[in-house]
């Protein structure tokens, strides 16, 4: 029972699906209430990763339609690889919000393996956002070198690029401990869940 306690402390948002330490068994109404709450932030989720992608989209356009001529082929390769890669993870974090995103309440009984399924989606989209940060990196310094070895950077270019990947580096950081901490605390969530959802086909 100690062990069970240990649990509850490291997960205080899924510690209330536990009805009492004596008896290990899932508060429904709670799974159900959880489920919708996760619902709502899906959904909000799905809309800001649609929104983020439009300054995004028109920062690119603005800046590849007026120095798209003047671009060498290496630039051009490098500009499709990230729409190839970006797109798709868009589409795919989209498809992985998906379960309780466009749960209902009515749906189904089984309430229990739809939050499961959603947590296991999140580990996934944490996953996915913690490793996206050394691809961008990866990215801005391949525009850097590129222009660097077509002797297209001068001396104050080469500063600037400098700086903004410095500043770059330490946002991308930051994001990376982030979505590392959020990875982690969705495996102890999918963790605890398991934990309830074994004890309670024992009990029953």
């Amino acid at each position: 029972m100690n062990n069970s306690n240990n649990q509850i402390k490291q997960n205080d948002t899924l510690s209330t699906l536990w009805q009492t330490q004596s008896i290990s068994t899932i508060d429904l109404k709670q799974v159900q209430a959880s489920l919708s709450s996760e619902r709502t932030k899906q959904r909000w989720y799905m809309i800001i990763d649609v929104l983020i992608t439009l300054p995004a989209a028109y920062v690119l356009y603005g800046v590849f339609s007026k120095y798209w001529g003047n671009m060498s082929s290496v630039a051009h390769t490098i500009f499709y690889l990230m729409l190839i890669s970006s797109l798709p993870l868009l589409v795919y974090q989209l498809w992985l919000r998906r379960v309780a995103a466009f749960y209902k309440d009515n749906q189904t009984a089984d309430h229990l393996s739809k939050l499961t399924k959603q947590i296991k989606n999140n580990i996934k989209i944490a996953f996915i956002t913690k490793h996206s940060t050394w691809v961008a990196m990866l990215f801005g310094l391949s525009f850097i070198l590129e222009s660097y070895f077509q002797d297209k950077l001068s001396s104050d270019k080469i500063i600037r690029s400098l700086i903004a990947m410095s500043v770059m580096s330490i946002v991308m950081l930051i994001w990376f401990i982030w979505a590392h901490k959020r990875q982690k605390r969705f495996e102890q969530q999918l963790e605890t869940l398991t934990t309830l959802k074994a004890r309670s086909t024992q009990l029953g």
